[in-house]
């Protein structure tokens, strides 16, 4: 019988949080019962009025405000951009001595600065826009504040950072502000500060705080700003008169009910959904140590005494954030990367102000739980953090003492990738040994600890050319190695001395100078059991390009040359494999290479006028240089697709008309350990084809062409991918399952 999928664990808190049962409830009857408007002048628009200001008395409670205004707002976004509107036009209003300056934490959150830049271009201030400093704790720079305070109109802090949860001195803060004699406006973000620390805006002459719904326990689409008395304020909504002319528009009285029950839980001393801040302590200090079973070398980004409780932001030597958020995503433990993906590795803004390392600012995750945590919330989410100690030894992404003997297999080529660089490892399982070719740095940990993990004799660690853009990682990991790997001699590339073929279990491995990109270049052939199966191309063929000429080396002579080797030496079922892949094409062929590159077929054909493609060559170079993250290669990406998206509902149908299909998952293997696609697809033969091992697949030739191939990963990013793939290798029945396995749960 298939196991059914483990029940969620919800460890995103500042990202949003589940509505507490007494808020739903609160919201549920205001819609049905105490449904009224409060801008009637009957009974029940008087009521729904009462409920509204009693709201309005509460949150004044909870921050202090005695003075002041308390605005109902959408959010904090919103509650934002009225505080930056208002401000800023009244700084326009009083400009006469030259620019104005806006301060905001190098640390804000995004919806800040963006907001300073919106409305002084669309106001026409003309004011300069600063960020803060901040030390590798966070904090911020006291001293830069206090040198720019004299020209500044506004400035932006947090109480809370919402993702390391590191909490500012806002006293000193206010002493600074507002204690000399230029007192710039100030706002302060408490997003993330409601619950989980006292607050005193009033007493500490903040000018605008805004507060958003759904970061505690509330419904999404609710909020509130505080804005002290006598500070400048514009409405941004206008039109209805409500809010006494601050906020037009009917007041959303479902979401400012729950916001009533949330408030009275936070105020009752006896009984309450909230818990202690000690409590609190004692559950992050559980989930640390959860963490660091199956992480031993985690690495805190940030920690007592600067942060609340309930934040935990840490990185992991070896592991992109990504790596970790699909493993927890497969166990069904939600957490968040530190910053939001970019189109190539993340990486936290946040960190980055901070001064730490790159790994762990592109390693960073973040995990955070409510102030209303239960203890058996608690024990639940280190039980399933523990039990992924096993995960990840059996696939020897973390090596400890007591390695896991349950080791999932590894065996044939394994394509590893970090941003558009690409790593090989060639794997024989029989043999228990392995080459790897073109390592990169950030990926030597990760093979190192596959090696360690599957005792692997390492034969070679190959480069096919001396990188331009990155150093090799070969002495590294040879390092890491030394007790895997053979005591020869070897030359700049890797290769033993005076060595050019290389043998290794099934595997026949020869070298093949192919300088053009650089002098020293060379393509690894590699042939199975006398089959010709993969050409490690280096960066003189990108799937879809060619490497770069203008390099210190380049010559477009012996590129021509090297091409028309490469043609006389390929096979054509050989899968030409690239350290590059800009496209995301994992591979080409020498068919493809012709048919996608028209103007090389015309250089073999006619090598000695080829004065119109250098020339062609040479435009594309210059396109090049402006683009940082195509730097040894130029690719045009062509347009390729899955033959259908397959909606989940729709699933069960293609499953009963396709009786020959197969499904691919294409997670890492980690993923399919931690969360088996079967149990989300009982009763079906589930393919595990990690997208790593892809390419592999396709060098076996098993399966016929006109296959039908359901493609599913965690979110159908990936199998859309590989589907792209597929199809770009000649697969006609190949579809995805949109929304993946996330959809599915």
């Amino acid at each position: 019988m298939t196991a059914l999928p483990n029940p969620e664990i919800y460890l995103d808190h500042n990202a949003t949080t589940p509505v507490l049962a007494c808020a739903a409830a609160a919201a549920q009857y205001a819609m049905q019962q105490s449904f009224g408007n409060p801008s009637s002048s009957h009974a029940t628009g008087i009521k729904a009025k009462a409920q509204l200001e009693q709201t309005r008395q509460l949150a004044r409670e909870l921050t202090g405000a005695v003075q002041g205004d308390i605005v109902f707002t959408s959010g904090a976004t919103e509650g934002i951009q009225v505080a930056v509107l208002s401000a800023l036009t009244a700084a326009r209003a009083a400009n006469t001595n030259g620019p104005v300056l806006l301060l905001y934490g190098a640390t804000e959150h995004k919806a800040v600065p963006q907001s300073l830049e919106h409305w002084n271009q669309l106001l026409g201030l003309n004011a300069q826009i600063k960020a803060i400093p901040v030390d590798q704790h966070g904090l911020l720079d006291l001293d830069f504040i206090r040198e720019q305070l004299p020209r500044c109109a506004l400035i932006c802090t947090m109480a809370v950072n919402n993702e390391t949860g590191v909490m500012q001195d806002l006293a000193a803060l206010s002493a600074l502000i507002k204690g000399g004699a230029s007192q710039p406006l100030w706002l302060v973000d408490c997003v993330q500060a409601l619950g989980k620390t006292a607050l005193q805006l009033e007493q500490l002459g903040v000018d605008y705080a805004p507060f958003s719904g759904h970061k505690l326990y509330a419904p999404k689409g609710i909020g509130f700003l505080y804005k002290r008395s006598g500070a400048p304020y514009l409405p941004l909504m206008a039109g209805g008169g409500q809010e006494a002319g601050l906020r037009s528009g009917t007041e959303n009285l479902p979401g400012i009910a729950a916001l009533n029950a949330v408030f009275r839980q936070l105020l009752n001393k006896e009984q309450s959904y909230f818990v202690s801040s000690d409590l609190l302590w004692q559950y992050r200090a559980h989930l640390l140590a959860a963490l660091k079973t199956v992480f031993p070398h985690l690495v805190l980004n940030s920690d007592a005494p600067h942060v609340v409780p309930t934040t935990l932001n840490f990185s992991v030597p070896g592991f992109a954030s990504k790596d970790i958020l699909d493993l927890f995503d497969a166990a069904a433990i939600r957490v968040s990367a530190g910053s939001a993906c970019s189109s190539k590795i993340p990486s936290s803004f946040v960190l980055n102000a901070m001064g730490l390392e790159l790994w762990r600012s592109q390693g960073a995750v973040r995990l955070s739980f409510g102030p209303a945590m239960t203890e058996q919330e608690c024990l639940a989410a280190c039980e399933r953090i523990r039990s992924l100690k096993s995960v990840v030894d059996s696939c020897c992404l973390v090596v400890s003492d007591a390695q896991s003997t349950d080791l999932q297999p590894v065996d044939g080529l394994i394509q590893l990738k970090h941003e558009d660089l690409c790593s090989y490892l060639l794997v024989d399982a029989n043999a228990k040994s392995l080459v790897v070719i073109d390592p990169v740095q950030s990926l030597a940990s990760r093979i190192a600890q596959l090696v360690q993990g599957h005792q692997l004799q390492v034969c070679a660690i190959l480069d096919t050319h001396l990188h331009k853009d990155h150093p090799s990682a070969r002495p590294e990991l040879a390092a890491l190695l030394a007790s895997y790997c053979g005591a020869e001699q070897v030359d700049v590339l890797g290769w033993p001395q005076g060595e050019t073929r290389l043998q290794m279990g099934r595997y026949q491995l020869r070298r093949l100078p192919t300088p053009g990109h650089s002098p020293e270049a060379v393509t690894v052939m590699v042939d199975e059991e006398g089959v010709q199966k993969f050409a490690f191309t280096g960066d003189l063929i990108l799937p879809g390009g060619t490497g770069r000429l203008d390099l210190p080396g380049g010559n477009a002579a012996d590129f021509v040359k090297s091409l028309q080797l490469l043609q006389q030496q390929l096979q054509p079922q050989t899968l030409l494999l690239s350290s590059h892949d800009y496209a995301q094409r994992f591979f080409t062929r020498w068919d493809l290479i012709l048919q996608e590159q028209p103007v090389l077929h015309s250089l073999l054909q006619q090598p000695d006028c080829c004065d119109s493609w250098t020339e062609q060559l040479s435009a594309q170079h210059q396109w090049l240089k402006q683009q940082q993250k195509h730097f040894c290669g130029v690719v045009e990406v062509s347009a390729s697709d899955a033959k259908a998206l397959i909606s989940p509902h729709e699933l069960q149908s293609l499953l009963q008309q396709q009786r020959d299909l197969q499904i691919w998952d294409v997670r890492e293997t980690y993923e399919q350990v931690a969360g088996a696609l079967e149990s989300y697809i009982p009763d079906h033969q589930i393919e595990h084809v990690p997208l790593s091992c892809l390419v592999q697949r396709l060098s076996e030739g098993q399966l016929n062409s006109q296959q039908s191939i359901l493609l599913v990963c965690r979110s159908g990013n990936r199998s859309l991918l590989a589907a792209r793939v597929l199809a770009r290798a000649g697969y006609q029945q190949v579809y995805n399952l949109k929304g993946g396995v996330a959809l599915l749960a």
